[in-house]
């Protein structure tokens, strides 16, 4: 599933894929691909349909 959402530093819009498959709470860091700074990604998922993403600056 793809989520849109944007980099907390440089505020530029990114897609990413989640795996709904991969169990209800995931979290991982991902680089932006624009400025490179490390974003932490944290998913819920609730249903198949249903996922909540929270991105946030891997700093915080």
């Amino acid at each position: 599933m793809d989520i849109e959402s944007s980099c907390p530093y440089c505020g530029e819009s990114i897609t990413l894929s989640v795996d709904v498959t991969a169990g209800r709470r995931q979290i991982y860091v991902e680089d932006c691909w624009v400025c490179c700074r490390p974003m932490d990604i944290l998913v819920t998922v609730h249903s198949r349909d249903d996922v909540d993403v929270e991105v946030r600056a891997s700093d915080e």
